[in-house]
């Protein structure tokens, strides 16, 4: 299982995971359809019940995505779950870019009103507190692996044998090194196409699904009140949930 929240590097661990499936050989028209996605707001092209895409697999796995947080995620001891955690400053930020221009409504939802109407309890930041804790949860589990995001795209290849060992593949040096390339921001970006959003109808431009990928960005959109107000809310719901989950180590910037 992909499952890291909206907006975290989804497509990013799909990639690596689907890659290292197929020992850095894996070839598809677009991620879904090879890559099962059933809690989809719209018709998924690979049903759930598909497994061409296991079948062809030469390690004999196949990669299923969710955004969806551990308790609505079946579990099994023979299965793997990934998930990148990321800063919510940065998924607030990210999902305007992308929710926003993929209805093609820039022109008419500002970043201040995005801001105003997902960064609240019981909005997307409640959302990724639900997420987060729950992964932080697991993160013992031998079958899963949870990645900050910041240290992933500081050392990519380190993520890469993180996951692969998570899966239980060993990859010959080549294959590895073949995972990481396609893997990359700048392979990624060059395949744009393959990891696009649906375009929706009578929206001409849309928005890309590869867009910057950085950690640490989120003053290009939020103010530094608006970034104050997110780690507010997001510590005092991951209190309210119980989580140990480090959150001013991970993500609080110094001022």
């Amino acid at each position: 299982f992909a499952a890291t929240f909206g907006k975290s590097g989804t497509n990013w661990m799909m990639q690596i995971a689907q890659q290292i499936a197929h020992r850095g050989e894996a070839e598809f028209g677009h991620i879904h359809d090879v890559v099962a996605w059933p809690d989809a707001p719209f018709r998924a092209p690979t049903p759930l019940e598909d497994l061409r895409a296991q079948d062809l697999s030469p390690t004999g796995l196949r990669v299923i995505k969710t955004h969806l947080a551990t308790q609505y995620v079946p579990y099994r001891d023979d299965a793997t779950y990934l998930t990148v955690l990321r800063d919510p400053k940065e998924v607030v930020v990210s999902s305007y870019h992308f929710l926003v221009g993929v209805a093609g409504a820039k022109r008419y939802v500002t970043p201040s009103e995005w801001f105003e109407l997902v960064a609240r309890p019981d909005m997307l930041l409640g959302e990724w507190t639900e997420h987060t804790a729950s992964f932080w949860e697991w993160r013992d589990r031998a079958n899963v692996l949870v990645v900050m995001y910041p240290e992933a795209k500081n050392n990519p290849r380190d993520c890469v044998e993180r996951v692969a060992k998570t899966m239980g593949v060993a990859l010959e040096p080549a294959e590895f090194e073949k995972v990481v390339e396609r893997s990359s921001f700048r392979w990624m970006k060059a395949h744009e196409s393959q990891f696009a959003p649906p375009r929706m109808p009578f929206v001409k431009e849309g928005a890309p699904m590869i867009r910057r990928g950085e950690a640490g960005a989120s003053d290009e959109m939020l103010s530094r009140a608006q970034q104050i107000g997110i780690d507010e809310m997001s510590r005092a719901e991951l209190d309210r949930l119980g989580s140990s989950f480090p959150y001013e180590t991970a993500f609080v910037q110094a001022k």
